[in-house]
């Protein structure tokens, strides 16, 4: 038996990437665990579904943009009808702080409202669709993605670390607001989780590698799939009497 065996998640940004794809490993280790799942994001999440049916699992591929209120609406309702209800949802989908470095004085109104659209409206926006049928069920989990930049800051990129802030933000204040209903309501944080992309540039660039491995008390990388067990944890029962919580996961860059 899985630790989610019979329970229904939507994990948004969700597709296959050369980013840190987050999302698709974390549908795949609910999966792996029994969750039927929803795989949702802007890009063709079919090529996760099917991986997911090969392994046994069963999964939904959706594409859906978080910063449209209706596709969330949309994508909530399916997964209800598909599966007969939903107990987690792991808003994973945000724009990565690998983004081009921008100093405030030069940041657009567009560049931090486009951000902000994805990075805190998403959240909101697929949190405010679940919730009816969480209340409904009595029960649900909400995963909300952090990031230890949001506790040390990070310098030219002030739109994301005010994102991550703001998600933290929203993840106490639901999580007051929800508990009467059984919901809880955590955030899970990483630091630079190595990827094809930032291979590439460790490659190019090793000084920038070990400033990396430096800043940890375990000098090692850690990539997507060795960050999944922190998700199906706070997705699971294992964490029912754990609500308005970080759970941080960087090898020990940050201590919070």
């Amino acid at each position: 038996m899985g630790k989610l065996d019979g329970r229904t998640a939507i994990v948004t940004g969700a597709a296959y990437g050369d980013r840190a794809a987050l999302g698709s490993a974390f549908a795949k280790a609910l999966a792996a665990e029994g969750a039927n799942v929803t795989v949702a994001d802007v890009k063709d999440t079919t090529p996760v579904a099917d991986d997911i049916a090969a392994a046994g699992g069963k999964a939904l591929p959706l594409t859906v943009d978080v910063t449209n209120e209706g596709q969330i609406r949309y994508m909530v309702a399916k997964t209800v009808d598909h599966f007969g209800g939903l107990e987690i949802l792991v808003n994973n989908a945000g724009l990565g702080s690998n983004i081009p470095q921008i100093p405030v004085t030069e940041m657009t109104v567009e560049q931090w409202d486009e951000l902000m659209a994805v990075n805190v409206r998403g959240p909101f926006l697929c949190t405010k669709a679940a919730v009816p049928q969480m209340q409904k069920q009595g029960y649900g989990k909400i995963i909300n993605l952090g990031s230890i930049t949001m506790m040390k800051g990070l310098t030219h990129r002030l739109h994301y670390t005010s994102a991550k802030g703001a998600v933290l933000a929203m993840s106490r204040s639901l999580a007051a607001e929800l508990g009467k209903d059984g919901i809880r309501v955590n955030t899970i944080a990483f630091g630079l989780i190595t990827s094809q992309l930032n291979e590439e540039k460790f490659a190019t660039e090793p000084e920038f590698e070990a400033a990396i491995m430096g800043s940890r008390a375990l000098q090692v990388h850690y990539r997507a799939e060795d960050v999944t067990g922190g998700i199906v944890f706070l997705a699971s029962p294992d964490s029912d009497h754990m609500t308005g919580q970080c759970l941080v996961m960087d090898a020990g860059e940050y201590f919070y």
